[in-house]
């Protein structure tokens, strides 16, 4: 049967910078979906140091590589080029969809002369590869390529499935084909990119290398502990954050900071080659020479932008209605135990954006997930009803009035609801979403539906003439239409439904 040639591609294996150079120290995770990492060497006098990076970070890192040296000066950065797949078979004679099939190649070279081994040997020069059709014993359709050759005795076929080997007779031919293919090897498993930095000074200092690239987004989770007491006026609030480290490389004792905000970000192709295209103008030959003629405007097209994604929408604040003061006040309870204490990040507000500095080092592995504590506080909450129509049409939603009283906002996440027991451990609510929460804000978290309480909405509509006026033969009519809606409320420990209530009087 038919066997192609085989090509042998010779790959540079680029090993991991050296960890006593460039060392991770520091990371900032941002909630833009972006992260900063920071590395870290002492150096004495001139150094070059390395840094071995993905391939697919290298746009990002020719963007935003920054260098801080305090005793020296940051010279240039070099790293192996990326030649555009289509470059790469500028000095071939034949494009990159010739080495889609045997067949493609073939009609590709045509006139080259080629050896075939087989039931039917025979050395000529390439015609046309032209694919036809055979039925087989049982009928079916047999796909197949039918190779013309001119030899020494005319014009000759084989068909190319029936041959043991197809060899190009130039060895300079059979070498370009093999380099293609190991070219298009390498292109595909080449997928790092080592850095060179080289730093110019004297003495003995610490050089630190940073640079912004993406990462998946961190989230935010948070567990509000409410006391047994209902009347209590305040609750615990813990925050954990979770992320993963998808970078290529682990994180061993690194300083994390979690940043809460929306940055402007954007990618751009640095690491791409560009050419400018330039236009093909006519030989000049007497008498054929014909120019364009000049129009006097100048066309330009506008590319369309992208719509923006739209941001998560905050959620509305609904009128609420407050649980009635005569519900029974339970006895004193004994003291319900409380969540444990964490150790919580170090949290400030900037212009733009609320920062979370971890106080401890962290270390994660590679394609690892890890969950941080971040926040533990106390804030001002309440128990209310607040009845949504579209949410529930009869019975309001059990939720918390929760103020932040803090001196930072806190990240947008999701939020379970505990209420702690007196005989230990807690009992759960619900869960509810937190929008972004700046300071001196108030939330109203629903995560329930309050069935003990019933509401019964009803709407009428008064129509009345306020105003009639004539003039010129015309009569002008001023109506004004009121609406006026009753919502009636009944508790199932009462017996008689409560007095009922208009929709001004519950805003």
């Amino acid at each position: 049967m038919f066997r192609w040639w085989q090509a042998a591609a010779v790959f540079a294996m680029v090993g991991p910078a050296n960890a006593a150079d460039l060392s991770l120290q520091r990371i900032m995770l941002s909630s833009g979906g972006v992260g900063y990492f920071e590395y870290e060497a002492v150096v004495d006098g001139n150094a070059t140091l390395s840094l071995d990076v993905p391939l697919d970070q290298v746009d990002d890192i020719l963007k935003s590589l920054v260098v801080y040296d305090d005793g020296g000066a940051a010279g240039e950065v070099t790293l192996p080029g990326r030649e555009p797949l289509t470059q790469t078979f500028v000095d071939l004679p034949f494009d990159r969809a010739a080495l889609d099939s045997a067949p493609a190649l073939l009609n590709a070279l045509q006139g080259a002369e080629v050896r075939v081994t087989g039931a039917k040997p025979m050395n000529g020069r390439l015609l046309r590869v032209v694919e036809e059709t055979s039925r087989g014993t049982d009928g079916l359709a047999i796909p197949r390529d039918r190779v013309t050759l001119l030899t020494d005795g005319g014009i000759e076929q084989f068909i190319l499935e029936d041959a043991d080997s197809i060899a190009f007779v130039d060895p300079e031919l059979q070498k370009k084909v093999a380099a293609a293919l190991s070219r298009l090897a390498a292109h595909r498993s080449d997928g790092r990119r080592r850095l060179t930095l080289e730093s110019r000074g004297t003495g003995s200092r610490s050089i630190r290398v940073g640079y912004v690239v993406g990462v998946p987004l961190w989230k935010a989770s948070y567990r509000l502990s409410l006391p047994a007491d209902p009347k209590a006026d305040r609750a615990r609030l813990q925050g954990w954050a979770i992320l993963e480290n998808f970078s290529g490389q682990a994180w061993h004792d690194v300083s994390l900071t979690l940043l809460s905000g929306n940055p402007v970000t954007f990618r751009q192709s640095l690491f791409e080659s560009y050419y400018v295209a330039r236009p093909n103008v006519p030989v000049e030959v007497a008498g054929r020479v014909l120019p364009k003629p000049d129009t006097g405007s100048i066309e330009s097209e506008l590319g369309a932008r992208d719509a923006a994604t739209p941001s998560p929408a905050r959620l509305q604040k609904a009128p609420g209605m407050a649980r009635s003061a005569a519900e029974a006040v339970p006895a004193p309870a004994p003291p319900a135990s409380a969540p444990a204490q964490i150790e919580a990040a170090q949290a400030t507000e900037s212009v733009t954006q609320t920062v979370f500095t971890l106080p401890y080092k962290v270390s994660v592995a590679a394609g690892q997930s890890l969950m941080l504590p971040i926040l533990d506080r106390e804030l001002p909450a309440q128990r209310i009803d607040l009845y949504q129509s579209s949410a529930d049409q009869h019975h309001p939603l059990a939720a918390i009035a929760l103020a932040n009283d803090g001196e930072t906002g806190l990240p947008p996440g999701v939020l379970t609801l505990y209420e702690q027991a007196t005989t230990g451990g807690a009992t759960y609510l619900g869960d509810a979403r937190l929008a972004a929460f700046q300071p001196g804000e108030k939330r109203m978290l629903s995560h329930a539906v309050d069935a003990k309480v019933t509401v019964d909405r009803s709407s009428e509509e008064q129509h009345a003439i306020v105003k009639a006026a004539i003039a010129q033969g015309v009569m002008r009519l001023t109506r004004l239409v009121r609406q006026i809606t009753t919502y009636r409320l009944k508790a199932a420990s009462d017996g008689e439904p409560v007095q009922p209530v208009t929709a001004q009087q519950l805003q």
